[in-house]
């Protein structure tokens, strides 16, 4: 009901051009999904390092298989589609112990591609004419610092708090997004930072947590267990790029602002962990909870165990005080100012943990058909 109010009283351009980076990967497939579904007459271009796939290549006028690292090429393509609007999702998230990663090699690939590369996404946008432009960052722009935990703040907080490369390198973006420079050059600019996103094609974040069963680390819990944290299904996570498009062609209050985008359902770190496994199947016999400064010296020791073996290890110091910190959010602004509503108009966490896994199962099945290993790390 709340969508359908939208886009009565709004008024949109009825023929805009719409550039998504990233439109092949997780959420830029259904960024492109919902702009199609809600303005039809509207061009659409995607800009990935891959195709999309056949189901999505429909909706897209044109792609461009080009990599924002490289300047030139993100220059010719934005002067071809010429956008009125670039919605700018493209990214490098690490995983795994590489989310933790202390090491200039690791930061410096990172940055190329999150901070360099959104110079010239929108370097390029102001070159091509375009007008409004709509950056996804992440909540951890702000809470990957992990030195203390995060009560449901909001936007706020100043950034430059964040140590691990992933939120310093949206840190940086962002702050080069909203430059007044940008807006005195007609850029309507407005930032976006959704928290962890799972959905049925989630490649990372099922498999990560599906990934702790064969290694065994599923019966214990770090700290008291009652950490809350914020996550984000895929629909809702794309309804708020496609209403801040919105409002950048039209009202364009949302200019210059900075927008948290989660589910509006904090739930504790471990309970989520567990939803998952037992739709996985697995159901573990006991969870022993481990005081933090314990699982520290742990994880240390498995640190000094890897760095003498020569092997990556699943356990170390930052992702057991990850697993402990608080990290949740307010979306009021959101709600406010976006008209975001995803308890109303999209779907709540338990379901979505639902699809999420019954996706993954899907993708497991894939593999083994495929001659996969059938497994999560596979």
């Amino acid at each position: 009901m709340a969508t359908a109010i939208l886009l009565k009283t709004k008024q949109y351009p009825e023929n805009a051009r719409v550039l998504v980076t990233g439109g092949a990967g997780f959420l830029g497939r259904e960024v492109i999904n919902q702009l199609h579904g809600r303005h039809p007459n509207w061009t659409i271009f995607c800009l990935d390092l891959y195709a999309p796939n056949h189901a999505q290549s429909p909706l897209i006028d044109q792609t461009y298989e080009v990599d924002i690292r490289d300047r030139n090429a993100v220059f010719i393509a934005l002067a071809s589609c010429k956008p009125d609007l670039v919605v700018h999702s493209a990214a490098l998230i690490p995983s795994g112990a590489a989310r933790y990663s202390t090491r200039d090699s690791d930061w410096q690939r990172v940055k190329a591609v999150n901070s360099n590369g959104t110079v010239n996404v929108l370097e390029a946008a102001l070159a091509a004419g375009c007008k409004a432009f709509v950056y996804t960052s992440s909540i951890a722009a702000v809470t990957d610092d992990l030195t203390r935990d995060y009560y449901y703040i909001d936007e706020t907080l100043p950034i430059g708090r964040a140590t691990l490369h992933y939120g310093r390198s949206k840190a940086l973006a962002e702050a080069f997004v909203l430059d007044p420079a940008h807006g005195a050059a007609g850029l309507k600019a407005c930032v976006l930072r959704p928290a962890p996103i799972i959905g049925p094609e989630d490649t990372q974040v099922i498999s990560l947590i599906h990934g702790l069963i064969a290694k065994g680390e599923t019966g214990f819990i770090i700290g008291d267990g009652n950490n809350l944290s914020d996550w984000l299904y895929i629909s809702n996570a794309a309804l708020a790029h496609v209403l801040a498009a919105e409002n950048l062609l039209s009202s364009s209050t949302a200019a210059g602002e900075v927008f948290f985008i989660t589910n509006q359902q904090p739930v504790c770190f471990w309970d989520l962990l567990a939803a998952i496994w037992a739709e996985l199947g697995h159901y573990p016999r006991r969870r022993t909870k481990i005081p933090v400064e314990m699982a520290l010296v742990w994880a240390w020791l498995m640190e000094l165990w890897g760095w003498i073996s020569g092997r990556e290890v699943g356990i170390g110091r930052g992702s057991v005080r990850d697993a402990a910190a608080v990290r949740y959010v307010s979306c009021e602004k959101a709600v406010k100012m976006l008209g975001y509503r995803p308890l109303i108009d999209g779907v709540g966490l338990r379901e979505g943990v639902r699809r999420s896994c019954d996706g993954y199962k899907k993708q497991l099945a894939a593999r083994s058909m495929f001659g996969g290993k059938g497994s999560a790390s596979g």
